[in-house]
C-alpha cells in the first residue's frame, strides 16, 4: 500500500471528527470509532503513517490529538504523553478518555491490536 503522508492525515482526521460528531448517538459513534480504529491499523508501521500521527499531535480539534496521541504511544511515547496529559487536565470532553489511557499504558494494559 501507497499512500502520502497527507492522504493519511486527511482520512485519520476525517474519521476522527465524524467520531466526535456523533457522540450523541453511541452507535453510530462506535461503528465510525472503529472504522477509525481499522484504518489506523492499516496505516500504523507505515513511515508515512507515523509520520502523520505526530503532525496531528497538534491538530486543533481535541478529539483528533487524543486519537492521534493513542495511537502514537508505541512509537513515540515522549510525543504522546505531554497531548494525553494536557487533555487529562482539561476540562473538556476527553479528559476521562485521556485519564484512562494514559493509566492502562502505564500499567501495560492498553491494547490497540483488537
Amino acid at each position: 500500500m501507497t499512500v502520502s503522508e497527507t492522504e493519511i492525515i486527511d482520512q485519520y482526521r476525517c474519521l476522527a471528527l465524524e467520531w466526535a460528531e456523533l457522540r450523541g448517538d453511541p452507535k453510530k459513534a462506535n461503528k465510525v470509532f472503529k472504522q477509525h480504529h481499522a484504518y489506523y491499523k492499516q496505516v500504523r508501521d507505515l513511515p508515512a503513517g507515523q509520520a502523520a500521527l505526530l503532525v496531528l499531535l497538534s491538530d486543533p480539534e481535541p478529539s483528533v490529538r487524543l486519537l492521534a496521541a493513542t495511537h502514537a504511544l508505541r512509537f513515540a511515547e515522549r510525543e504522546a504523553v505531554p497531548v494525553l496529559n494536557a487533555l487529562e487536565r482539561s476540562a473538556g470532553v476527553y479528559a476521562m478518555d485521556a485519564e484512562y489511557t494514559l493509566t492502562n499504558f502505564r500499567e501495560g494494559r492498553l491494547d490497540l491490536d483488537w
